[in-house]
């Protein structure tokens, strides 16, 4: 792959390091697999600025992260070549103080890990209205979106110029090497976008037992249901390798979640049954890697009882989503996608 043209950048040590920036909501260094995958495929080097802000910070200082970052990157802004934000806030808010302070344009931004949630409400009507604004502000140069779906989508919701979003299939960290089991139950986590009051309703009473690693969940009265809270990263992937199928129902079928934890699943060699969503379309792939259903009790508990009941047919759908793992989400393939459809010059 030829090297990124560079922009007017200024000479020396500290500049060369702020050329090329990855700002990432994760406790990761200039030694993170995708950094290095990036920087090979572009021929140049590139450097991690992180700042931990996943979904375990609480939600006012996880703000106060976005801003401080946008604020931090704003302040090199003069420096920097490309910037790829894989945390989507980290990038939207430097885009909007370049906006707000009519900066000169010198950066070729990557807004990565894009999701619009639309909010109630006064807030609601200022949060999109402020999202839009940045999105045409014309310092955010491409926005990935992890289906294709969104790209139509957002789009006509936000009014914002299709060509500005490219799906790019998600790619996720090797896992820890873990020992999976079949331990006869069903295995749910994540809290963005998720119904559980669904899963809890569906499965309540039931033959099959379901646990769930949610921090915002407190125990249901069903004797079939366990709640896990406090369990995160490698913890919560023990969980999941030990269950015997992943299942995830979603709220809001339109908007990216819950591909994180089917990628995590697939690598484990687990099969899915999740709600039908556009978002998860490009992930599984029905009756091979699992299930995906329609959000009722019935449609779902037929798909429970059919894979539940069936150890082959878990074994094979295991073994065809940890091989579809492999040829399409590891991160080196994400780097690859990224670097050719978002950060070539236009």
């Amino acid at each position: 792959m030829a090297q990124l043209d560079c922009c007017n950048s200024k000479n020396g040590k500290n500049s060369k390091m702020w050329s090329h920036v990855i700002a990432v909501d994760m406790p990761v260094d200039d030694n993170w697999p995708f950094a290095q995958d990036l920087s090979r495929e572009a021929g140049i080097p590139f450097h991690v600025v992180a700042r931990d802000g996943r979904a375990h910070v609480k939600r006012w200082q996880r703000i106060l992260i976005y801003v401080m970052m946008g604020f931090k990157l704003f302040v090199h802004r003069r420096q920097m070549c490309v910037l790829v934000c894989w945390q989507q806030f980290f990038g939207l808010m430097f885009a909007w103080l370049c906006s707000i302070f009519h900066v000169k344009k010198n950066t070729r931004l990557t807004v990565m890990t894009f999701i619009f949630r639309p909010k109630r409400g006064l807030i609601g009507r200022l949060y999109q209205h402020w999202v839009t604004t940045v999105l045409n502000s014309g310092y955010v140069d491409h926005v990935t979106v992890f289906s294709h779906h969104e790209v139509d989508y957002y789009s006509k919701q936000l009014g914002v110029n299709k060509s500005l979003f490219t799906f790019v299939p998600l790619a996720i960290d090797e896992l820890p090497q873990l020992e999976t089991t079949d331990g006869g139950f069903l295995f749910s986590t994540g809290k963005s976008n998720r119904d559980y009051d669904f899963l809890i309703s569906a499965l309540s009473g039931t033959s099959h037992h379901l646990v769930i690693a949610c921090d915002e969940l407190k125990q249901p009265l069903a004797s079939n249901i366990v709640v896990y809270r406090h369990t995160f990263n490698q913890d919560m992937l023990a969980l999941m390798a030990r269950a015997s199928a992943v299942v995830i129902a979603l709220d809001n079928a339109h908007v990216s979640s819950g591909q994180l934890v089917v990628l995590q699943a697939m690598a484990l060699g687990k099969p899915v049954i999740v709600t039908r969503s556009s978002a998860l379309d490009d992930y599984v792939v029905p009756d091979k890697t699992g299930f995906m259903v329609d959000k009722t009790a019935r449609a779902f508990l037929l798909a429970v009882n059919q894979i539940m009941g069936d150890p082959a047919l878990r074994q094979r759908m295991g073994e065809a989503a940890r091989q579809r793992f492999s040829s399409r989400h590891k991160l080196s393939q994400l780097a690859h996608h990224v670097l050719t459809t978002t950060l070539q010059p236009n």
